[in-house]
């Protein structure tokens, strides 16, 4: 096993232009059943440890155990199967972590694995893509787009609001219940303990099918916030109230085996009645005035239920929009009212926001000038396609600057939240965007936006 811990630190150590090529190639070359285990592990959002924290002596223990030592696909086999890690399954991680005759960075690399927080700059498809072969799940969950002209096509109508915070979403397998990201990295569940208390309690009395998954967003007092706590869950070592303090706001139910097979099989009218009778079938305990002058009740104060109408009148959209767009808010998502889930961007979902947002990689970065020298001056991005290319150097505020400098070249490769106006040609004739604004480096994502549609 110490060839592929110290194979992991190396490439988890790579950075810069091509960096993720040869990660790929340094996978592909050194394939051993030993490191398929630990990808598998690391990697596959299907099977969970229920180990979010464990203690990395500084110094292995010379006292090893007389009884038989745990290995690590015996322990993980063991941990996937548990409801839950309990004591005997913890002090066995702890023995194979500090009890093995590694160095201090193989045990927490090692310690990284069983926690699933093996973070190597690439993912499940890149991995895949490099073995030429399906070895990790790689879910994805329904995504919006942007073409408006889908919309005249439906006459009925949902309107909900596109909030604006980090999307995640809940798995629940009988009394177990973990949190994913966007890009499928587990966020540790003691960090979310009054969302995960709310949400069986809402599940209390009502029939549902083995396993589901909740599709939401969790917000805060702003997006930077959240995303903060988001990325230290990711990959710092947060406090466990960190989360105390979120909302998780649900605008879906699904069977989880729609993630594995990629398209659900209930309409949304369905998944949003059974969402309204969850949350009815509560106590109620307080209000939250939302839009369009309704009063949505909720029972509460860590789940909030996405307001939803479903109408016939279309103008609707823009005065809702509009609305919520002047209390704060980013806009509406209009939904297709008898859509399938689709682990994909669907044309059943359209975004419609008033300041568009993409996500770019960074490619590059330039030197500030004047009161930010001394500081990077901006980054230079593009989209997945390479063909939307932009110079970013607005929107930072002086910690970003501060932070960011700091290894400047440690961010190329990264994904970079990005807000517009609109997409245009810049001097050159090439694809730009007008007035871009940065607004953060995404720790939850790996890959980059494909803008190619919005080229005209």
């Amino acid at each position: 096993m110490n060839k592929e811990l110290d194979l992991l630190i190396q490439i988890e150590g790579l950075t810069g232009a091509g960096s993720q090529k040869v990660k790929q190639d340094l996978i592909r070359d050194n394939m051993s059943p030993e490191l398929e285990t630990i990808i598998r592990i690391s990697f596959d959002p299907f099977l969970t440890t229920k180990l979010h924290k464990l203690e990395v002596l500084p110094e292995s223990s010379n006292d090893l155990p007389t009884e038989p030592f745990p290995t690590l696909k015996g322990l993980s086999e063991r941990l996937f199967a548990a409801p839950a890690a309990n004591d005997s399954l913890r002090k066995e991680a702890h023995d194979l972590v500090n009890r093995s005759p590694l160095s201090l960075e193989q045990r927490k690399m090692l310690a990284k694995i069983l926690t699933k927080r093996v973070n190597i700059g690439i993912g499940a498809k890149l991995i895949n893509k490099a073995l030429g072969s399906a070895l990790v799940p790689d879910p994805s969950l329904m995504l919006a787009e942007d073409d408006e002209s889908q919309i005249a096509k439906w006459p009925r109508i949902v309107i909900e609001e596109k909030y604006d915070g980090v999307r995640v979403i809940a798995i629940v397998k009988g009394d177990d219940v973990t949190y994913f990201t966007r890009a499928f990295n587990e966020l540790p569940a003691r960090c979310l303990q009054k969302i995960t208390e709310e949400i069986k309690s809402l599940l209390e009395g009502i029939e549902m099918p083995e396993g589901i998954f909740f599709d939401g967003e969790l917000t805060d007092s702003n997006r930077k916030s959240v995303s903060g706590k988001v990325t230290q869950m990711l990959k710092g070592n947060p406090q466990d109230s960190i989360g105390d303090d979120m909302l998780y706001n649900i605008f879906d139910v699904e069977e989880i085996s729609t993630l594995e097979k990629g398209k659900g099989t209930n309409p949304f009218s369905r998944r949003r009645e059974l969402l309204e009778t969850m949350f009815k079938s509560k106590k109620l305990t307080h209000i939250v005035e939302k839009y369009v002058d309704q009063k949505e009740v909720y029972p509460f104060t860590s789940l909030v239920l996405a307001a939803s109408i479903t109408t016939d009148d279309h103008s609707l959209i823009h005065k809702t929009y509009k609305e919520l767009v002047d209390i704060g808010g980013e806009g509406v998502i209009v939904k297709s009212p008898d859509h399938l889930y689709e682990c994909k961007r669907s044309k059943s979902w359209i975004k419609i926001k008033e300041v568009n947002d993409c996500d770019l990689i960074i490619k590059g970065h330039y030197p500030g000038e004047g009161k930010r020298e001394g500081f990077i001056g901006g980054l230079i991005c593009e989209d997945s396609s390479g063909e939307v290319k932009v110079k970013v150097g607005s929107g930072f505020t002086e910690e970003d600057l501060k932070v960011l400098s700091g290894n400047p070249d440690g961010l190329i490769g990264k994904v970079a939240a990005v807000q517009y106006n609109v997409v245009i040609n810049d001097k050159s004739g090439g694809w730009s965007l007008f007035l871009p604004r940065f607004v953060e480096v995404r720790e939850d994502k790996v890959e980059a936006d494909d803008m190619r549609g919005l080229l005209k």
